[in-house]
């Protein structure tokens, strides 16, 4: 259909309208004679017929009395009509040279990440491969070669691509996703606490057990050791295994009032436009004065495209403010206290080592004035602590001379 309407523009077409009694008659006859007509449209007393330019004077002798020409449209009408103004054909010719030229170059990099990916690490990256605004098309390299450089010169990425559309390049990258490091049995390691508590047990598989049950523990220390005492001959160090389960406490505080906030919009809207053309961004307005005190902001662009995903470096730019009145609606202490003793279980939730075990909890509330209310959960868990740590300082035992490598 699109294509259609090209050739359409481009070969010129008319619109045409055709009244009296011989209506019909005029189109068969049209028809007879080879004249392509389309979008045939009959009214009250009038048919609308949309032909090529180059029918019309067949079409036009059929009845020149009941036929009139209500437009002429496309290329030649348009090129027709700019034969007396030079000035404006030249200018739109400088502007096609102008979008012609400027789109054979890059004029902006999109990123589509994971969060927490180093923007300005694959940038560097990309301008190695040779990518970054104002670059040549005809330079580029392949995106196979971009890739590689990328990987090559980044951490924490495993997959990556460059979509070329038009003057924009969309990359594409995925970051690794790194399993919890395992030890296999032959690397001597230690069991540690990885929060504060107080034991309650240790099924101790293998290693040495250095703490007891209501010991007191702090994050980082040592719970099985996989070190055997070597001032004997027979020390060794082992990788250890075994749970350590402990009593925990987590404590949060918030700051909460008593009413609920919604918005409502006041259908005042502010607009400030920017001419997007290619690399340059040209604000359409002296100064950016914002009117409102709370408001909305949404930014939309608008780029010009040949197709779907062909874009030419040129559009706009629209930041939008949508003011808004912050509405408050009273609510009684306890539901206060009860909405801050949810949110912050969920809050101290997302802190629990696995497995867990809830122990106990209380929630202290404590009235600051007539609007805000301090809360505080703590809950007691019973939380498995223990997490390998792999022994720095392996130690080796060498076999005496007087003795052998078997009875060491």
């Amino acid at each position: 259909m699109f294509l259609i309407k090209i050739f359409h523009f481009l070969s010129g077409y008319v619109i045409l309208s055709i009244t009296g009694n011989n209506k019909e008659k005029i189109i068969t006859n049209a028809l007879k004679k080879g004249c392509k007509l389309t979008e045939i449209e009959h009214r009250q007393d009038e048919i609308t017929v949309k032909t090529r330019l180059s029918d019309l004077d067949s079409i036009l002798e059929l009845n020149t009395a009941e036929i009139k020409i209500k437009k002429r449209c496309g290329l030649p009408v348009l090129l027709s009509s700019l034969k007396q103004r030079k000035g404006i054909l030249i200018g739109i010719l400088i502007f096609l040279s102008v979008v012609i030229t400027g789109s054979q170059f890059i004029w902006e990099i999109d990123y589509d990440t994971d969060k927490d990916v180093d923007l300005a690490e694959v940038q560097k990256a990309l301008e190695l491969s040779g990518l970054k605004v104002g670059t040549p098309k005809l330079k580029i390299k392949k995106p196979e070669e971009i890739k590689n450089t990328i990987l090559n010169n980044t951490n924490d990425i495993c997959w990556c691509w460059v979509y070329i559309k038009g003057t924009k390049a969309t990359v594409r990258l995925r970051k690794n996703i790194f399993p919890p490091e395992m030890f296999d049995e032959s690397v001597p390691c230690d069991i540690i606490a990885m929060r504060n508590g107080i034991i309650k047990r240790v099924i101790t598989k293998k290693g040495r057990c250095i703490v007891t049950e209501n010991q007191a523990v702090t994050a980082g220390e040592t719970i099985i050791s996989g070190t055997f005492d070597f001032a004997e001959a027979n020390g060794y160090q082992v990788h250890s295994r075994g749970t350590a389960e402990a009593y925990t406490t987590h404590t949060k505080t918030g700051i909460y009032k008593q009413y609920y906030c919604y918005k409502t919009y006041t259908g005042k809207v502010q607009r400030f436009l920017t001419l997007k053309l290619y690399k340059w961004r040209i604000p359409l307005y002296i100064k950016s004065r914002e009117r409102f005190k709370s408001y909305d902001s949404v930014e939309r662009d608008f780029d010009a495209k040949i197709g779907k995903n062909t874009y030419i470096g040129i559009g706009f730019k629209v930041r939008e403010l949508k003011e808004y009145e912050t509405e408050k609606e009273p609510i009684s202490y306890e539901t206060a206290v009860d909405f801050a003793q949810k949110e912050l279980e969920r809050d101290i939730a997302f802190e629990l080592l696995q497995p867990s075990q809830l122990i106990s909890k209380n929630c202290d509330a404590e009235k600051i004035d007539e609007e805000t209310v301090k809360v505080t959960v703590t809950m007691d868990f019973v939380e498995e602590i223990g997490t390998e740590k792999r022994i720095k300082e392996v130690k080796v035992i060498e076999p005496k001379n007087n003795q052998s490598t078997a009875g060491d």
